[in-house]
């Protein structure tokens, strides 16, 4: 995970916690990744992404997602560069697509071209149009919005990440804690107490990862003093229970 996106996390942790941002003491280091003050005691922070027990996706999320703007951004270049119109597109890939090295441009000539092909007239003109969504229009796509925005604006062209939504499972949770285990006692040089931020958000291929459920009695051993997971947009956050937390650990 690169430096930004554990920052990100930290701040979204604290602000969703109720923490003002001055919290955040350290954050450009390793080994914990973040230094942060509440209540008078320093907190070392170590962030991780979710390690999937199972695989639920035939090619690694952020590398098909990664793909998936690039292919989308390539489309948009190839259709500004033939008509001065600025639309909002969002293109929804078929769960099977596997995008493969130097795919980028000549699948986004074919989406452009079928869009040049397929958008109402008066949206080559910068006039007013009624959106279209376009059904299986390309083997490697399941759909195509095309929607009309003031010029002064410019186009937004965009994946589209939605899809089914499932619930990381105790099983990944404790593959990614143990992971990090290790580590612990290092992190105790920085700071006497030490938390894991698990960062759940796993979106690609028409699914989305998300916080796992507590509702059936997930308790977590671990060195950690504290274990939270967060979801899509870093907004949606849950503590796991530890087995010193437990009622009959007291």
């Amino acid at each position: 995970m690169d430096k930004q996106r554990e920052r990100a996390t930290v701040e979204a942790f604290l602000h969703f916690q109720g923490y003002p941002p001055s919290a955040l003491k350290e954050w450009d280091r390793e080994r914990p990744d973040a230094l942060i003050h509440i209540n008078g005691q320093m907190i070392g922070v170590e962030v991780t992404k979710i390690v999937e027990v199972t695989q639920r996706q035939s090619a690694p999320p952020q590398q098909w997602t990664t793909e998936a703007h690039r292919v989308v951004r390539a489309a948009q270049e190839s259709f500004e560069r033939r008509h001065a119109v600025a639309l909002i597109v969002s293109v929804q890939f078929r769960p099977a697509w596997q995008p493969k090295k130097g795919d980028a441009m000549p699948l986004g000539e074919e989406i452009a071209a079928i869009i040049e092909t397929t958008a109402p007239r008066e949206a080559f003109v910068g006039a007013l149009f009624e959106p279209v969504q376009l059904k299986d229009p390309h083997p490697a796509v399941s759909w195509v919005y095309v929607g009309h925005t003031k010029q002064s604006l410019g186009g937004r062209w965009t994946p589209s990440c939605s899809g089914t939504v499932q619930c990381a499972t105790a099983e990944d949770i404790h593959r990614t804690v143990c992971g990090k285990e290790a580590g612990v006692e290092v992190y105790r040089r920085a700071a006497p107490n030490v938390w894991l931020l698990i960062d759940c958000d796993l979106t690609g291929q028409s699914l989305a990862l998300d916080v796992p459920s507590l509702s059936g009695g997930f308790i977590l051993t671990t060195g950690f003093d504290r274990v939270f997971c967060c979801g899509f947009g870093m907004w949606k956050w849950v503590e796991i229970p530890r087995s010193d937390d437990a009622p009959d650990a007291k």
